[in-house]
């Protein structure tokens, strides 16, 4: 394991620990006291106060399940369905080219673009978001799962399981899908990283999670307007989105430099 992975992987671990550890060292991230609004970072509240005084900590950390859990659904639903369409689309010429032709027409429009779309017309909340961004990352999955399946598919090994009786559907869900499962998991963490920075850019711009959510884009989203009184209700969110990518590039870089070896 190089040093690349395990770095990335220990800081995520850390970030994904504090999530789920967090009911037991943190307050109610939705407690309002006017009386405390806005103080600085401090003993009794670590990463400061926001304009409704409530605890900052305690949102960023409750914020962390919430845009994890959002990134995590998007990437295990784009990755399965994206998985599916590359292998079916080696079934035959036709299916190949209307399932491919499905994901240039959805790669037409701008990924942002087509995602605020589909949120609009599913509504906002939790599930618009998972499903908008699922679908916006499914075409791209798909298509470099038919790319590396046209590859396997030349090797003698594929041609002995024909031989041998083995129908196209086993040897593409079984073989290839084996053999695709490292490019997978790279895809994956893109998914994973994209999926975290569109989340909380939609929630920024009021096109996400509703307002109040504790959310790394809803606290990025009310920093804006008290910015130059409060810096620590950008600093902290934005360290939080900073660090979950950096470690994702991480693991992403380990594993391409690991299967290049």
């Amino acid at each position: 394991m190089n040093r690349k992975l395990i770095c990335g992987t220990a800081v995520l671990s850390l970030i994904i620990l504090s999530a789920f550890m967090s009911p037991f060292f943190s307050t109610d991230a939705l407690t309002v006291n006017i009386a405390e609004r806005l103080l600085p970072p401090s003993s009794l509240h670590l990463f400061g106060t926001d304009s409704l005084g409530r605890d900052l900590f305690s949102r960023v950390i409750a914020g962390s399940r919430i845009s994890l859990s959002i990134a995590l659904l998007v990437c295990i639903i784009s990755t399965a369905a994206g998985t599916a369409i590359g292998l079916l689309s080696r079934l035959g010429k036709n299916t190949d080219l209307i399932l491919m032709r499905m994901c240039d027409g959805m790669k037409a429009l701008p990924a942002s673009l087509l995602a605020v779309l589909l949120i609009l017309t599913l509504g906002g909340g939790r599930t618009g978001i998972v499903i908008s961004l699922a679908v916006v990352n499914i075409p791209q999955t798909a298509r470099l799962v038919r790319q590396r399946a046209v590859h396997i598919e030349k090797q003698t090994f594929v041609d002995v399981q024909r031989l041998m009786g083995y129908s196209e559907l086993r040897i593409l869900f079984t073989t290839v899908l084996r053999h695709v499962k490292s490019t997978l998991l790279i895809q994956s963490c893109f998914i994973f990283t994209s999926s975290i920075i569109a989340e909380a850019g939609l929630s920024f711009i009021g096109a996400g999670l509703e307002a109040g959510t504790p959310s790394w884009g809803n606290i990025l989203r009310e920093a804006k307007d008290v910015i130059y009184q409060a810096w620590w209700m950008i600093a902290f969110p934005a360290a939080f989105v900073f660090l979950t990518v950096l470690s994702l590039n991480l693991i992403s870089d380990g594993l391409r430099e690991r299967d290049s070896v």
